[in-house]
């Protein structure tokens, strides 16, 4: 069993990180290259309470490379800091890709 390891977060108010779609694609470019257990999550709001991060309404990314959270935050903005997050539990309950982007018709009539 793996246990608690300091990881690097990436928070934002929902919607700030995901709502565009480019969260998503980042995340499937790099799962592509260094693969699917590569250490990168994205947390929803739900799992951001289930592993007791700070904030409310707030998405996060998780990664085990500093790099990777530096440029998504110049990317995204947000806040950075670092947690005490099992691996084992993130692979498990956060493998999930972002939300696809919300298209909206802006067509007039």
């Amino acid at each position: 069993m793996s246990g608690p390891k300091s990881l690097y977060v990436l928070s934002a108010p929902v919607g700030q990180l995901a709502g565009n779609g480019q969260l998503r694609e980042t995340i499937t470019e790099r799962r592509n290259r260094k693969g699917k257990d590569v250490a990168f999550w994205y947390l929803s709001p739900d799992l951001v309470e289930k592993f007791k991060l700070p904030g409310n309404g707030v998405e996060a990314v998780v990664a085990e490379d500093p790099k990777a959270i530096d440029w998504l935050k110049l990317r995204f903005g947000g806040e950075c800091f670092t947690a005490e997050l099992d691996v084992e539990e993130l692979h498990i309950h956060a493998g999930a890709l972002p939300p696809p982007p919300i298209h909206r018709d802006i067509s007039s009539n």
